[in-house]
């Protein structure tokens, strides 16, 4: 048979999407078929005017490229729900420190995507001793490049309408364009950033960015502000009990002395830990690949510490870790930070984890907010929950029998244990004076990276609806006790990390510059966006269909979790995605350089 290992190459790297698709559980619609045919075709159809023996070493080649570039992305996806992009090699840097967490990911059966190399392997050694007379195939060359743009180029035209939204997603992009189509579009992004090429502002671009309508900086207010960050802390943890024991004693007190919102999310996306950090700190979403902390640090941020720092605040923050580590240094320094105490700074002492353990890191924080200028900001950031839980096993305090995982169950014993460590931070609080007449703030940063539909944790929590899974997986708990709040209030208000900084402004009698987030102590419900065009509004969650044109998803009831009319979330659809489309503009653009500039300018002096 003519060019017998060209067609078995096609085939087999058909079958090796296929199976990516079943290794993440990610869709395979005919479109995608489609269009993955039909780049193929236009990406290797050349081969077919080379001498056979040199094209068979150039298609095995080719298939292990494919073979290498879809086990990286079967990884990332597994944690992230996303496929890389040339966006994450800024952050190649920080996955030494982290990689604990992504070796749990691996799984023996994805090695099942190299297995083609042993079909092709087989059949070039086969055609080696039974070769058979060819020409070079110009003609079959044309055909099949003709093809593939044919393929290509009509299911596009037919599925998806030229203005179609799909630049707030990489995993819509993926499903609309097949996978080197995507990953060819994401390199095109790469070189055309690189060159410093694409970030001019358009007209409407600066028109929507200036609506924002800056505030003048007020300082009325001399209260002290905490925000504590706590690593991994989903709200699920909270109030929680095993086996007859609280998985969160003091946060569940603090409830008596803290307002706490049970129905916050976190927007994070690939970024993890610094996107929590940049979202409560600048009510701006996180990039769709990668974070903004290692790409964008020195672009213009109307930033809580940076207006704090306006009004007369000396500003501060504190992580136990390496300054460098995520470019925290640099990004903590733009945006208004004075100090940044890190692990430099810190006595030694007992390393659980990543870092000095939550205890001792907290109780020395409140330290170091004592030899601060008043009133402060500080800013901190928790460690010891982080993946992969390790934690010395004379701190493993919960009886956690009829657990399995245990990644779960060291999970819950981390929590525990920095749970016991925010006990000692406000026992030190209220011990020097702060705790009354202080605004202190703690939340969650993001989820623990086990709430899967099927695995343990969400089986526990009988996580079975779309909703169920949803709430899991991004509901984190958050605290905040207004300087001088006599009693705790559980509130029902619903809302995400990019409200944190304007609900801290307004409490301080402040009001939000360029920021996109809402107070939660408003009358009016908040618009909770995810960075894949999800969001939750009120009570209805809407889901989308990334496999699908912009617009497409389905509507759940929060408190049921069964499907509603489409009609009760479709006036919020666009008005979603153009806030993500709003930060990205801000963020990758720099758009608030000039426009910042110009305000300060216009200040009086």
């Amino acid at each position: 048979m003519k060019y017998l290992d060209y067609w078995t190459y096609l085939i087999l790297s058909l079958l090796k999407l296929y199976l990516f698709s079943v290794l993440t559980t990610s869709a395979f619609t005919f479109h995608f078929f489609l269009v993955n045919v039909g780049m193929i075709l236009m990406m290797t159809s050349w081969a077919l005017l080379v001498r056979p023996n040199v094209r068979r070493w150039i298609l095995l080649a080719s298939l292990f490229l494919h073979s290498t570039l879809l086990i990286s992305d079967a990884w990332y996806y597994r944690y992230f729900g996303n496929v890389l992009s040339v966006a994450l090699l800024s952050d190649a840097g920080q996955m030494g420190d982290v990689g604990g967490g992504f070796l749990t990911l691996i799984q023996a059966t994805d090695f099942l995507i190299f297995a083609d190399l042993l079909v092709f392997g087989a059949l070039v050694m086969y055609q080696k001793r039974h070769p058979i007379r060819e020409t070079r195939g110009l003609r079959m060359a044309g055909i099949g490049f003709l093809a593939g743009v044919v393929l290509y180029s009509v299911p596009l035209y037919v599925n998806y309408p030229p203005d179609d939204r799909t630049t707030i997603s990489n995993m819509r992009e993926y499903y609309k364009y097949g996978f080197w189509g995507y990953h060819g579009l994401d390199a095109a992004r790469g070189l055309r950033d690189g060159a410093g090429l694409g970030k001019s502002l358009t007209d409407v671009d600066q028109s929507n960015v200036s609506a924002l309508s800056p505030a003048t900086v007020s300082a009325s207010s001399d209260t002290n502000v905490i925000v504590v960050q706590l690593e991994s802390f989903q709200a699920s943890v909270i109030g929680q009990v095993i086996n007859g024991q609280d998985v969160t004693l003091n946060l569940n007190a603090l409830r008596d002395e803290m307002l706490y919102f049970p129905n916050v999310y976190h927007q994070t996306h690939e970024g993890r830990t610094s996107d929590a950090e940049f979202t409560v700190n600048t009510s701006l979403y996180p990039v769709k690949s990668g974070s903004v902390y290692t790409q964008y640090a020195d672009h213009t941020f109307d930033a809580l510490p940076e207006r704090l720092k306006a009004a007369g605040y000396d500003t501060a923050a504190m992580h136990a870790f390496d300054k460098t580590f995520w470019n925290r240094d640099n990004f903590y320094d733009n945006i208004g930070f004075n100090h940044f105490f890190s692990a430099e700074d810190y006595p030694d002492g007992e390393v659980i984890g990543m870092a000095l353990n939550d205890q001792d890191f907290l109780t020395e924080s409140v330290r170091f907010m004592e030899t601060l200028e008043q009133p402060f900001y500080s800013f901190v950031v928790a460690l010891t929950s982080h993946t992969p839980y390790d934690i010395p096993d004379r701190e493993k305090r919960l009886d956690l029998s009829g657990y399995d995982d245990p990644l779960l169950q060291n999970y819950y014993h981390t929590v525990h244990y920095v749970d016991t460590a925010v006990g000692l931070m406000v026992d030190a609080l209220k011990a020097n004076g702060m705790w009354d007449d202080t605004l202190v703030v703690f939340y969650g940063d993001h989820d623990n990276g086990l709430t899967a539909p099927g695995d343990e944790m969400a089986e526990k929590e009988g996580a079975m609806s779309v909703t169920d899974v949803f709430t899991l997986d991004r509901a984190v708990p958050l605290y905040i006790k207004p300087a001088g709040l006599a009693r705790g209030e559980v509130m029902q208000a619903s809302g995400g990390q990019l409200d944190f900084a304007p609900t801290i402004l307004e409490l301080l009698g402040m009001t939000p510059g360029y920021m996109l987030g809402s107070s939660l102590l408003d009358d009016e419900p908040n618009l909770t966006v995810f960075r894949n065009g999800s969001f939750r509004y009120d009570d209805v969650y809407f889901d989308p269909d990334l496999t699908k044109p912009f617009g497409a998803g389905t509507c759940y009831a929060i408190d049921s979790g069964d499907p509603l009319p489409f009609d009760a979330c479709a006036p919020y659809i666009d008005e979603a995605a153009d806030q993500l489309r709003l930060s990205d503009i801000i963020v990758e653009k720099d758009a608030l350089s000039a426009l910042t500039q110009t305000d300060k300018q216009a200040a009086p002096d």
